[in-house]
């Protein structure tokens, strides 16, 4: 096996590793995201305000239904000549007077409650918008800055890329798919050497079976880190 092509390969594939850190810890791609988050949030809130609000609309409404019949009695009750009543019969109109006082003072009560509650939840509701068009101008400004930043290193991302590929036709095809499995896996470096009986990657001891295994033109799998190990010329 031909070490030094997969260490070229692995070499130029080190700058193609370096873009896409560089991608994937994008200050811009970052804000992108938690101004898109923020988002969803605001619009998870807004639709939970709404129906609160609608909750809220239709206690009033009960309310004041309520407060309709309340009146009405009352104005029944207005209504009663008292000079032609008994005495017993005024002491239930007097008591039943008190009794719609009492139930009109508690429904204005409720009434007053529920607008005020109205009153937050449209305050919430109000600061809950404007925090989502904050987030979307942020994110549309984060989401452009990105894309100019991916636009500037993606020709350079496009050429590794094809080196690599017409670099990968001179390397065993055994080697290249171990190689290629473990960089889906975020291994890198994946290719090290044999450092005083150790992984050059993990720096874990190797069996000194498996060392005498390993000859100049061969690679062994590290058992702990699963990097490919190769015994570096003195």
């Amino acid at each position: 096996m031909n070490l030094n092509k997969i260490l070229e390969y692995q070499k130029l594939d080190s700058d193609l590793v370096k873009i896409e850190r560089q991608i994937k810890d994008n200050s811009n791609k970052k804000l992108a995201n938690k101004m898109h988050e923020k988002m969803r949030e605001a619009q998870d809130r807004s639709l939970k305000l709404e129906e609160k609000a609608g909750n809220i609309f239709s206690e009033i409404e009960k309310v004041k239904k309520q407060f309709k019949i309340q009146q009405d009695k009352m104005e029944e009750f207005s209504s009663k000549d008292i000079q032609k009543l008994s005495k017993e019969e005024l002491n239930k109109l007097v008591a039943l007077k008190d009794k719609l006082a009492q139930n009109l003072s508690i429904l204005e009560r409720n009434l007053s409650s529920l607008a005020e509650n109205v009153n937050a939840v449209l305050a919430d509701f109000n600061k809950t918008i404007k925090t989502f068009n904050s987030s979307k101008e942020q994110f549309s400004k984060s989401k452009e800055d990105y894309e100019s930043d991916l636009k500037a290193v993606e020709r350079n991302k496009k050429e590794i890329e094809d080196k690599l590929k017409n670099l990968s036709k001179s390397i065993e095809p055994k080697i290249m798919e171990a190689y290629q499995k473990r960089r889906k896996e975020n291994i890198f470096p994946v290719v090290v050497p044999l450092i005083n009986n150790s992984c050059g990657g993990c720096h874990i001891e190797l069996p000194y079976a498996n060392i005498s295994k390993l000859q100049d033109d061969s690679v062994l799998t590290c058992e702990h880190c699963h990097r490919l190990i190769y015994k570096a010329n003195n």
